[in-house]
């Protein structure tokens, strides 16, 4: 019998947990890729972005720019939502 290492919940209580858990479903993604889905870029690219998807949360989700562009519940961000969505993307892809 092997030993399975732990593997992050889906129950996540903090933004590094989040971060596990996308890099998890990552590897798996990219694991199920190599296996048994004919190493599809498309599969490729939504691993990578389930990844960067979790790095960007972990680094940002406290982060006061990123907090006043969006906005909460509360307050309006300064951003339109056309303007959010690239601002993200440009999270996700631009810086880094």
């Amino acid at each position: 019998m092997t030993d399975k290492p732990e593997r992050p919940s889906l129950d996540f209580t903090s933004k590094e947990e989040f971060r596990a858990v996308c890099h998890q479903l990552a590897m798996r993604m990219h694991y199920l890729n190599r296996v048994a889905m004919g190493e599809q870029k498309f599969s490729s690219e939504v691993a990578e972005l389930l990844s960067r998807l979790g790095r960007v949360f972990d680094d940002h989700y406290d982060d006061e720019e990123t907090r006043r562009a969006f906005g909460d519940g509360w307050e309006t961000g300064v951003l339109s939502e056309e303007e959010r969505r690239a601002y993200l993307y440009g999270l996700l892809y631009d810086k880094g």
